[in-house]
């Protein structure tokens, strides 16, 4: 889709809609057929040095680190190092007690049940030090898992971690180099790196947090701590090149792509929507594949509508930037995609009594309570109504596109939680 029609006036009025007050600075851009037809790059890179954001900024790239990360594992598997289906302790035998069960493709579906480093009380801290990928391994090798693998989905950072030290020694390189030569060489990608403290990066972003429109510096993070989990750095030109990369299947076939692209299958509820590095959902009917990304200081989104042959890019220079909303308009606008409209209808209210509860993931929780006509859910300090549309789905009337699914075939009770490029499966306990 080379001509798609998209009003470049209105999409730059939305971007600056999103960002004012909210970010000090953001790169943005949508391409069709693999180039690009709306870029835009506002405000600063360095509030101290009122330095611009242009498409040649590096901005930490976060989480949607994880989906390179995956592809040199996968690049790593064609070439014969490693098997996706090989142990854990295989090649990090310190699990071999507490995670027998555990394979390669557990790590990368986020199905291990290996607990994840940013959910400990003292993950402001651990950002802050150093630590070896020793001292990784022993700390996580000494925790039970947190749930029997393959059972749920549990997002764990720790996984990506271990992927990394995984291809490093299976190769016998940094990770780095194996980066550098499996993804972004071939990619084009020359100004893509996996980040340190110590590097000079030309034309690197500063990180800030935003509050009310005041916005402060923000915590500093030890990037050797995120590694293959979230501490690439990147421009907006070098995730253009990417977008390319995958369109031309210059780094990866499309029998690998939809490898990638297919979620993982779990017991009772059926699929997740992780696939090989990559999160799937869908937008108004449209399916998109992408990640989305945050750490203090960035907050970060890459998508791509296959069937549509679109992406979108969203870096921004502050922590808890909605990109999602941004890429969710922009993706509207350029599709003429109109809010879903959902037909509510009546349940006993027993029925609405019986989903109320705390669900909870690995990660996150959020709190269901019954109402005369619906459902009151309250995650991140926000409170939504939802109204059913069936037995098991409702919606909420403030945001269309924000959906709540219960898998009754679970005997766990358990249920989806829908944003825009975001969900959360949760697990209710029977205290809760």
């Amino acid at each position: 889709m080379p001509d798609l029609p998209l009003d470049t006036v209105e999409a730059e009025r939305l971007t600056r809609e999103h960002l004012t007050g909210k970010t000090p600075g953001a790169a943005v851009a949508m391409t069709s057929g693999g180039a690009a037809v709306f870029t835009a790059c506002h405000g600063f890179a360095d509030l101290e040095w009122e330095t611009p954001v242009t498409p040649a900024t590096v901005f930490t790239l976060a989480s949607v680190t994880k989906p390179f990360t995956a592809l040199a594992i996968l690049c790593l598997e064609r070439d014969g190092v490693l098997d996706l289906d090989a142990p854990l302790a295989e090649h990090v035998p310190e699990f071999a007690a507490v995670a027998p069960g555990v394979r390669l493709h557990h790590l990368l579906t986020h199905t291990s049940g290996v607990p994840d480093f940013t959910d400990d009380d003292g993950f402001q801290k651990r950002c802050r030090l150093d630590q070896s990928d020793e001292e990784l391994i022993a700390e996580f090798a000494s925790k039970p898992l947190e749930f029997a693998v393959g059972s749920q989905y549990g997002y764990s950072n720790t996984g990506y971690r271990l992927l990394e030290i995984i291809a490093a020694r299976a190769t016998g390189r940094p990770f780095a180099e194996v980066l550098a030569e499996k993804v972004f060489s071939p990619a084009g990608m020359s100004d893509t790196r996996l980040l340190t403290n110590a590097d000079i990066v030309a034309r690197r972003a500063r990180g800030y947090t935003a509050d009310n429109g005041v916005f402060a510096n923000a915590s500093h993070v030890n990037m050797a701590v995120l590694g293959g989990a979230g501490g690439i750095g990147a421009t907006l030109e070098d995730l253009l090149r990417f977008d390319r990369a995958l369109r031309t299947e210059s780094i990866a076939t499309i029998a690998l792509q939809r490898r990638m692209f297919r979620p993982a299958t779990l017991p009772h509820h059926s699929v997740e929507g992780y696939g090989l590095g990559w999160e799937i959902n869908t937008l108004r009917g449209r399916r998109t594949v992408f990640h989305t990304g945050g750490i203090y200081g960035f907050s970060t989104l890459y998508a791509r509508l296959p069937e549509e042959d679109i992406g979108v890019v969203v870096l921004a220079n502050a922590e808890s930037f909605s990109c999602a909303n941004l890429a969710r308009d922009l993706i509207a606008l350029a599709l003429d995609l109109r809010p879903p409209r959902h037909p509510t209808m009546c349940l006993p209210e027993p029925d609405l009594a019986a989903r109320a509860g705390r669900y909870r993931d690995m990660s996150h929780h959020f709190d269901v309570t019954p109402t005369a006509d619906g459902l009151v859910v309250s995650q991140f300090d926000r409170t939504f109504t939802m109204l059913p549309i069936s037995p098991t789905s409702y919606y909420a009337p403030e945001d269309p596109d924000m959906r709540l699914s219960f898998h009754d075939d679970n005997p766990a009770a358990a249920g989806t939680l829908h944003y825009p490029f975001w969900w959360c499966t949760g697990y209710r306990s029977a205290a809760e």
